[in-house]
């Protein structure tokens, strides 16, 4: 299946402007159409369990952030900069928690495009969190680093491959994505945790029966984290994305220990595709 229904979370952020211009990129390629979401809680929604405020407050306060959401439309259409015709172009601006909001409209998506995670001082219920997204949603998002604005997509995707869960749900998330590339590495850290080898097919197999004919590279984990080591190869091989499962362990432990996703997510230097 082609993608061509595109959505990119936005919120005015350095981020989400990366975000645009790759939803842009990718809309050249595949003439898919592009979808602009503000997700926001008002300040009626935040302020409603409070009886004391009064609602003339409540009012103007509504009134200021519609100005202000006016004006993050007006951004969202600067960074498309006319590259998208107006049928194919669409936006939506709803009340409701950032990612929480995303994740369900994700759900009517092929690809849902976020800025990696700005922090916004001041106006942090619009800020967007990409895992929390992915893991809400079940769907794949891909993320954009803030400044990541090439003149056209790259053609080399590197798959983070382990054998397990979350490693195969992105696989078959990245599909229709992986089929249009150039080349594709599939790339494991033997690390020793990697899954077992199946008799009669592997992952080189399993990716060809599509017509995507991979190299398969195994390194050695070394002194270095798996995440670093991730990255670190992408960089080496001048690669365009990543593919990879987000929170293969608890989000509680990544978050509490560290762990790949979050080590890749907030130091990765070019686009991933994430998925759990």
């Amino acid at each position: 299946m082609a993608i061509r229904n595109i959505l990119v979370a936005y919120n005015g952020s350095q981020s989400s402007d990366a975000a645009v211009h790759s939803a842009v990129l990718a809309h050249e390629k595949h003439d898919a159409h592009v979808t602009g979401l503000l997700a926001h809680a008002s300040a009626k929604s935040r302020l409603s369990h409070y009886a004391w405020v009064p609602d003339a407050v409540k009012d103007t306060l509504d009134e200021l952030e519609a100005t202000a959401h006016a004006g993050i439309h007006d951004k969202f259409l600067a960074a498309v900069g006319g590259r998208i015709p107006a049928d194919k172009l669409h936006w939506i601006e709803t009340d409701g928690d950032s990612d929480a909001t995303v994740a369900d409209y994700a759900r009517m998506y092929d690809l849902t495009v976020v800025g990696r995670r700005d922090a916004l001082q001041g106006s942090e219920r619009l800020e967007l969190h990409p895992d929390r997204i992915a893991l809400k949603s079940g769907r794949p998002v891909f993320v954009v680093p803030r400044d990541h604005k090439p003149e056209k997509i790259h053609e080399h995707a590197v798959l983070a491959w382990d054998g397990h869960r979350a490693a195969t749900r992105a696989l078959n998330d990245a599909m229709q994505i992986l089929e249009t590339k150039q080349k594709v590495t599939v790339l494991s850290v033997d690390n020793g945790e990697r899954g077992k080898e199946l008799k009669g097919i592997d992952v080189r197999m399993s990716l060809a029966r599509h017509g995507i004919v991979v190299e398969v590279v195994i390194v050695p984990l070394g002194n270095k984290p798996v995440g670093e080591t991730l990255l670190d190869f992408c960089v080496e091989q001048g690669a365009g994305m990543l593919v990879m499962g987000a929170y293969e362990h608890s989000l509680f432990r990544e978050e509490l220990f560290g762990g790949v996703t979050r080590y890749v997510l907030e130091n990765a230097k070019l686009p991933l595709l994430i998925s759990h």
